[in-house]
């Protein structure tokens, strides 16, 4: 018998059911009355035998697969109602496991164990919590199975480069730091009496003994730096730039009757409508007549102005959402325009501040266009450079991926800084408009 998937989803949905396993079953064991550790080892061998019995199951219904004539479409189907049976079994035979004899006399169907934390009466129940611990172990597998792209482009970031353009590709290896050696520093080749007078040489450090083992020595600081500094200066300054003209503009729309709000809301969000790689050539054009080409100046306005149209939209609609009574309320009580605009206007839209700080952030620090064709020098950051990191003879695969990798940190910071904000869900408004 052949089961029809691939190596790699083979182990993946193995792991999938090892780690169901392992979450669902101590909390049926508890409410038997058994210990916690017999329930994470019990867990690890139901969940071993489920992933075989699924494998078998979908190596039994190939037939139907060929059958169906579409094979993606058939392979789909038979995981789906493998997955169903398997789920189904393990709910039927939870019924099967005794009561441990040293637990306390309870009440039919009420847990053998204290429940010494805080819950809903129906929350205790095994069955909840197991299908609790199944949905959380599909949201793990499907989140693993989304990062696999920048798990793979952290590894290759440590591979060395025979490494990194192996075939077929490697998993295990041995790490190192010639990627980032060769993203952040300069370097030269050096024939075969070079490296020997190098080798010679008792001034190296690790670094160059590391690119001494490829026959190229470091010659000086590379720009990746440098264009790393200017993605956060101009990135940084456009964020704040568009959020804060952003909140203004949508507060204004959101409270007062603006003549020809909808033409302006319209024209504001017309801005978006092109991709920016069609206004390049007469945005290259203005600004090298303007002085401002290759300058931060210009980059941060262009970036403002393409994020503030998305800024005015978004925080548009959570203002909208702020019952204007509190604002009234805190008039009456002598508050001004501005105080009552600050003290309760921004407290309450601060998740909506926060989202759009994110994606503001993002666009302007991906942007690669403007980037390509408005910068040569001064200005130019780190998208447009890190493709061009170039070795003799070949590309620098793992150089690539350490400068991805670098490039990477800044906003996943910026998103891990707001996230008590981006993940509160506030609910605006207990107060709605009839």
């Amino acid at each position: 018998m052949t089961i029809p998937l691939p190596d790699f989803w083979i182990v993946y949905f193995s792991i999938f059911w090892v780690l169901a396993g392992l979450t669902a079953t101590p909390p049926v064991l508890r409410h038997k009355g058994y210990p916690f550790l017999l329930g994470l080892l019990l867990g690890v061998v139901v969940g071993v035998v489920s992933g075989a019995v699924f494998m078998l199951l979908l190596a039994l219904a190939k037939p139907v697969i060929d059958a169906v004539g579409n094979a993606a479409v058939g392979t789909v189907i038979v995981i789906l109602v493998a997955a169903g049976l398997i789920i189904a079994g393990l709910g039927a035979l939870k019924n099967f496991i005794p009561t441990s004899g040293a637990s306390m006399t309870v009440a039919e169907g009420a847990p053998h164990t204290p429940v010494g934390y805080s819950t809903r009466v129906d929350k205790v129940h095994p069955n909840w919590q197991a299908a609790q611990s199944i949905r959380a172990s599909v949201v793990i597998m499907l989140a693993a199975l989304t990062l696999i792209p920048v798990i793979w482009m952290g590894m290759t970031a440590f591979k060395s480069r025979s490494d990194a353009v192996a075939s077929p590709p490697k998993v295990i290896f041995e790490p190192t730091m010639e990627g980032f050696i060769s993203l952040l520093y300069d370097r030269r080749q050096l024939n075969e009496q070079q490296v020997a007078e190098y080798k010679q040489r008792d001034d190296l450090d690790w670094k160059d003994k590391v690119m001494l083992e490829r026959g190229q020595a470091i010659t000086g600081q590379s720009d990746y730096v440098k264009r790393l500094k200017n993605s956060l200066i101009i990135a940084g300054t456009s964020t704040l730039l568009s959020v804060v003209l952003g909140v203004l503009a949508a507060y204004a729309f959101s409270r007062f009757n603006v003549p020809g709000e909808g033409d302006l809301l319209f024209f504001i969000l017309s801005t978006r409508m092109l991709p920016p790689v069609v206004v390049t050539i007469p945005i290259f054009l203005m600004y090298r007549e303007l002085g401002l080409y290759d300058k931060y100046l210009g980059m941060i306005l262009l970036y403002t102005a393409f994020n503030l149209s998305f800024s005015v939209w978004l925080l548009k609609g959570f203002i909208d959402e702020i019952p204007r009574e509190y604002e009234e309320a805190a008039l009456v009580d002598g508050y001004t325009r501005l105080q009552a605009f600050i003290q309760i206007v921004l407290p309450q839209a601060v998740t909506g501040i926060a989202a759009t700080t994110v994606f503001s952030f993002i666009f302007a620090w991906n942007e690669y266009a403007f980037a390509l064709m408005l910068t040569a020098d001064t200005a130019r950051t780190a998208p447009p450079s890190i493709p061009s990191v170039l070795g003799t003879g070949g590309i620098e695969w793992a150089a690539i991926a350490a400068g991805s990798l670098g490039f990477l940190i800044p906003v996943v910071l910026v998103t891990f800084a707001l996230r008590r904000y981006l993940l509160r869900g506030v609910t605006f408004g207990a107060i709605r408009q009839g």
